[in-house]
């Protein structure tokens, strides 16, 4: 049974990722919201979110650039980066950031939901 309230956002510009990644959180019980872009995200999202999924590499505003902002208006929301392209370098840019965690495309499905599961439980 579907929890309410508890949704979860997946930012991707790739849509089979986005379709993907919503059939699995359905499968599992959640909720989920996608879209296509960051701006997308800036302009219809909610203030209060359980859980952002976000990828990295995006046209217009990146994921970088939107964690970024969403840390500096003052959110404590978790934030699962996932990204096709990532080095040490850039990973370390994501911490700093403040992602929950980061995942490396192909992930295991398994491990991003047990990332999910726990941002929501104690979200």
């Amino acid at each position: 049974m579907k929890q309410e309230g508890r949704l979860v956002h997946i930012v991707d510009d790739d849509e089979a990722v986005r379709d993907s990644l919503g059939f699995l959180l359905e499968c599992n019980d959640i909720e989920a919201c996608n879209y296509c872009s960051a701006d997308e995200f800036l302009r219809t999202a909610p203030a209060d979110i359980s859980c952002l999924v976000l990828d990295l590499h995006m046209p217009g505003t990146s994921g970088l650039e939107l964690l970024k902002q969403l840390r500096a208006r003052g959110s404590a929301m978790p934030i699962i980066v996932i990204s096709g392209r990532i080095d040490p370098v850039l990973g370390a840019e994501v911490r700093a950031a403040g992602a929950s965690a980061i995942l490396s495309k192909p992930f295991d499905d398994q491990a991003l939901l047990a990332l999910i599961k726990q941002a929501l439980e104690t979200g």
